[in-house]
């Protein structure tokens, strides 16, 4: 049987979690102070509906934050010394913990092949630099949010239909800069754009682009693997990341004042001095772009790519003809839906652990298993259609909102860099085309638009960096 030594201190806090079935509790501090120094938190992590195939998997992205009189601040962990607690001498089902470079937060994932809900104790250590006596005795908060794993490899741009071109969609230009055929990206090198033989190429219309390039090198392509989080930013997640930042930031981010704000599926309001979320697992709508930034930084994250978006939304396969990424044409079985009372839930009471690679239609969800990238609100991501978007070099955040990215197109500091993909729903009494509320692939119509904030039907969702060497995995 494992054992855990006795730390110089134990200190016993409260219960965090974020929505979508992660939960996160039974959090002990354990600070080695007077003895080797080490800094470690255990917890109970839970999620439902988990998975690791021969494809991908799920995992939870965790990160740690000290709280403090003007906002928490951010904890960084150590690169190795993590572990799974095997209680009651049972057999281990294996954990697997993945740190980025940036030691932000790391993943936590199941080892080997999985399906079904998780109950981990788990055992983090933190980077110890840095803290002072003050920050050694002081619990920090754990929180978790739910995340996919892309993998490496190839995809391809576009659409097999003539007719989505109209629309933005990406192709292959012949030397007049006419279509033909679709993109394949098989690397993360500099992508040519223009009407060249060869290159990528799309028509010219309002909101698309500006038609230019190349895409640097140092832009995320998504053939690099990467992480995406499995659903949309939730109202819940956001009231917990106000209620983490300076009291001065929540002016400036709290955009909850509209007239309409609660009768378009808003639910945030501010009791006491804590923002609660009537509906914790609701999308997060009227937000800003600046916002959406602001709490990928806050988490350690970061935007993600429209390039991403395509390689999360369509797998490795060839483009078909106006394909959403359930693989198919229409939505005639869809049941994943934004109800009467505006809650986006599963139709005839159809659970997630019904989810597999037959069931995509019926569940929304892509290829590698991402919820929503159609549907529910529109999707913003970073464009290449811009010269602010094509700067964009894949920096995540650090966990401190008020130190800024140098590559992050920032609308208040006059950048135009963000666009919208995959549609979003508007309001119960408006019928369905091509934008509402679900919308192909391929179509980015307003890709390369970075107006439009604070608004019903866009919503937001983080992307994260995997390791830079995935192979240095440790499990337990």
């Amino acid at each position: 049987m494992k054992r855990i030594l006795l730390p110089i201190a134990i200190l016993l806090f409260s219960v965090s979690s974020f929505a979508n079935g992660l939960k996160i509790e039974n959090i002990r501090y354990l600070s080695k102070a007077d003895t080797k120094g080490d800094v470690f938190v255990v917890f109970d992590l839970h999620w439902k509906n988990a998975w690791k195939n021969a494809r991908n998997n799920d995992a939870a992205w965790v990160f740690f934050k000290f709280p403090g009189r003007n906002g928490d601040r951010h904890a960084k962990v150590a690169a190795n010394g993590h572990s799974q607690i095997d209680l009651f001498n049972e057999a281990a089902s294996g954990i697997r913990f993945d740190v980025p470079d940036e030691r932000t937060g790391l993943y936590v994932s199941p080892f080997a092949n999985f399906r079904g809900d998780v109950s981990w104790r788990v055992k983090v250590r933190l980077e110890t630099e840095g803290l002072d006596d003050r920050l050694r005795s002081v619990p920090p908060k754990v929180f978790g949010v739910e995340m996919v794993y892309i993998p490496k490899g190839p995809f391809s741009l576009g659409d097999k239909d003539p007719k989505a071109t109209d629309y933005g969609a990406f192709y292959k230009s012949d030397s007049a800069g006419a279509p033909d055929g679709h993109i394949r990206i098989d690397s993360e090198a500099a992508i040519a754009v223009g009407p060249n033989s060869g290159s990528l190429y799309y028509k010219k219309a309002t909101y698309v682009g500006d038609q230019s390039g190349p895409v640097p090198a140092t832009f995320p392509k998504g053939f690099e693997s990467f992480y995406l989080m499995k659903y949309e930013l939730t109202q819940g997640q956001y009231a917990e990341f106000l209620n983490s930042i300076p009291d001065s930031s929540t002016f400036s981010r709290s955009n909850f004042v509209g007239r309409s704000y609660y009768q378009n599926k808003g639910t945030i309001r501010l009791e006491g001095n804590e923002f609660i979320a009537g509906k914790p697992e609701r999308p997060m709508n009227f937000m800003t772009w600046d916002d959406g930034l602001a709490f990928a930084d806050w988490a350690g994250l970061r935007p993600m790519t429209e390039l991403e978006f395509t390689k999360a939304a369509r797998g490795p396969g060839l483009p078909g003809r106006n394909e959403f990424p359930w693989g198919t044409a229409d939505t005639d079985q869809i049941a994943r839906i934004v109800n009467s009372n505006n809650d986006l839930t599963m139709a005839r009471h159809l659970s997630e652990s019904d989810l597999n690679d037959e069931t995509l239609p019926i569940f929304g969800a892509s290829e590698y298993w991402v919820m929503d990238l159609a549907g529910s609100v529109w999707e913003r991501v970073i464009t290449i259609g811009s010269a602010d978007g094509r700067a964009f070099t894949g920096s995540t955040g650090d966990g401190n909102i008020n130190s800024k990215n140098d590559d992050w197109p920032y609308n208040d500091a006059g950048k135009k860099g963000h666009g919208y993909r995959g549609g979003g729903f508007y309001h119960q009494r408006r019928s369905e085309h091509e934008f509402n509320p679900y919308s192909p692939i391929a179509y980015r119509r307003f890709g390369g638009w970075s107006g439009g904030d604070a608004h019903m039907a866009y919503g937001f969702r983080c992307a994260g960096n995997a390791p830079s060497n995935m192979e240095n995995r440790e499990g337990n």
